[in-house]
């Protein structure tokens, strides 16, 4: 690949600079001494680990029958190394699903911050949201991997970081498990925002943020019917006094646009002795009218209405949808939807490339975007990914610098520029919401 210093300009030397940011951070002293560590390789003979990683994770998808006899013959091209095919499958074992979890864990903790502004990283140190997605499995699996609605099923539980705008933490689960039981906490939410869906809810968690200094937002259930115990708006003449009534009952009765009250919240808190104590907790709730169906959406949160007002809490909830935007991206530009294997470390280690991908992919994108920003140019994250897919293999051999390129980096360049460009500047972008 040709040193940065021969492009002058801006956004060729930000994809430059990117890849050798990225191979500088994972290098392949780096990329050996993890190989070595988790026990994928003794000796790096027959299989060389930086070669195997790159190839792997640049593969994109797992269609098991097609991609890992496609990759077995890439690595070979890149590599000049024969693997017979047997050979080659038997590394998908439990040693390399350790290594790419490190290899991953690496990635994730150099992640650095896009240089675009964000408002509202201003008042937290992070926006996190929490969200899980299924993977449909072979039935064999139901043993392990017991599915709902399916026999067998992975899921997959995602902590996505909007200042990184990639995956802060992943873990796999069986797809029956409840969505409240895979999450993970503790005294780093200080500060951070988080955002559930009502797959998370809990009034003990939430108490738990709170008690650790952290705030978040979510829907409240449908089947809740908390009391309200403060209204949070200037009454108006002839106004309902909602103080000390049933949300229920309100709801029936108000016309206002925004509804911002404090209610007392459930929360049973750790048993002992057999016996959980039933206490509650006071949380805003804030509830914006949808105008065509004339009902309202109810959110649950900390933040208080001086600083976020009702409108602000809605805006911000809605940005929980680009963790639904990541999943489809891995499903839809990753295959990441269904795995026809019924080998568990096959499955784990494709999930784990799958994720390495997408985290590949989001630190190219970030630095070529923030670089095409200073030229007025706004660049489609989706697109973004679709243009890394299908030039999979010459962006492979341009990290390796190995062998030669058969579309010419110039060529890959203008086909970046013209591939990845948003074409529907004039619709509202989610990004917009962190910009309250």
């Amino acid at each position: 690949m040709p040193r940065l210093k021969t492009y002058s300009d801006p956004t060729k030397q930000a994809f430059y600079r990117g890849l050798e940011k990225l191979t500088s951070e994972l290098s392949e002293e780096k990329i050996n001494e993890i190989a070595t560590r988790t026990g994928f390789v003794e000796r790096c003979r027959k299989v060389v680990p930086a070669i195997f990683l790159w190839n792997l994770v640049m593969g994109f998808g797992v269609s098991l029958k097609n991609n890992l006899a496609m990759i077995r013959r890439r690595y070979k091209q890149v590599s000049d190394i024969e693997l017979a095919p047997a050979s080659f499958f038997d590394r998908f074992n439990d040693r390399l699903v350790a290594f790419l979890q490190e290899v991953l864990q690496e990635l994730i903790q150099s992640l650095s911050l896009s240089s675009l502004p964000r408002n509202i990283l201003k008042m937290f140190k992070d926006v996190c949201i929490f969200d899980s997605t299924i993977l449909k499995l072979q039935d064999g699996l139901a043993k392990l991997y017991p599915g709902t609605k399916m026999a067998a099923g992975a899921k997959i539980s995602v902590v996505m970081s909007v200042a990184c705008e990639s995956v802060k933490n992943i873990t796999i689960h069986a797809g029956s498990k409840a969505e409240i039981k895979t999450i993970e906490l503790g005294d780093w939410v200080r500060d951070h925002l988080l955002l559930f869906d009502m797959g998370f809810f809990k009034g003990s968690l939430f108490h738990k943020i709170m008690k650790w200094g952290g705030h978040f937002i979510t829907r409240l259930k449908s089947n809740m019917n908390p009391v309200i115990t403060r209204n949070n708006l200037a009454s108006r003449d002839r106004a309902i006094d909602v103080e000390g009534k049933k949300l229920k009952d309100v709801l029936g009765q108000i016309k206002r646009s925004v509804l911002d009250v404090n209610i007392a919240l459930p929360c049973n808190s750790r048993k002992y002795a057999g016996v959980a104590r039933k206490t509650e907790i006071e949380v805003r709730l804030v509830g914006i009218l949808n105008e065509e169906s004339r009902e309202y959406h109810l959110y649950i949160t900390d933040l208080s209405s001086e600083q976020f007002p009702a409108e602000a809490i809605a805006q911000l909830y809605r940005g929980r949808w680009a963790i639904e935007l990541m999943f489809k991206e891995l499903k839809t530009n990753y295959s990441l939807k269904t795995v026809m294997s019924s080998k568990p470390e096959v499955i784990q280690a494709l999930i784990y490339s799958a994720m390495i991908t997408l985290v590949i992919s989001r630190k190219l994108f970030i630095a070529y975007r923030d670089a095409m920003a200073l030229k007025k140019k706004v660049v489609s994250r989706q697109a973004w990914a679709i243009f890394l897919t299908e030039n999979s293999k010459d962006i492979l051999r341009m990290i390796l610098k190995a062998g030669k390129i058969e579309c010419s980096e110039r060529e890959l360049f203008l086909l970046a520029m013209s591939e990845t460009l948003d074409k529907s500047l004039k619709r509202k972008k989610l990004d917009d919401v962190w910009n309250i």
